[in-house]
């Protein structure tokens, strides 16, 4: 049954940029875009490529595989442009105080 976990602390992820943690061998990707976090798989759903070291667009919430330039939509995991047609997984996230807790 999936949990709230903390992962990171608010100031771990800088606003507008991306980070990888790893939770249970889980490779996850923590956005903040504004004012909001959102979480998905780190690994691009493709090929084997770390999400977190792609081009973060956070007007549009997306973010750019560094392997192939394959576009995910964080928010839904859907992608965007090919060679991914595959979605990438999402979590739900909150914040309490200055955790920053994923559901996995």
């Amino acid at each position: 049954m999936p949990e709230f976990v903390k992962l990171a602390t608010i100031n771990d992820v800088p606003i507008d940029e991306v980070r990888a943690f790893e939770y249970a061998g889980r490779r996850i990707a923590l956005y903040h875009c504004g004012d909001t976090f959102y979480a998905t798989t780190d690994i691009c759903s493709h090929a084997y490529a770390e999400l977190n070291e792609g081009y973060l667009d956070s007007d549009d919430c997306t973010i750019e595989c560094p392997l192939h330039g394959s576009r995910f939509d964080i928010r839904s995991g859907a992608a965007l442009t090919l060679p991914a047609y595959e979605p990438i997984a999402t979590y739900p996230v909150r914040v309490e105080g200055e955790d920053v807790l994923v559901e996995l």
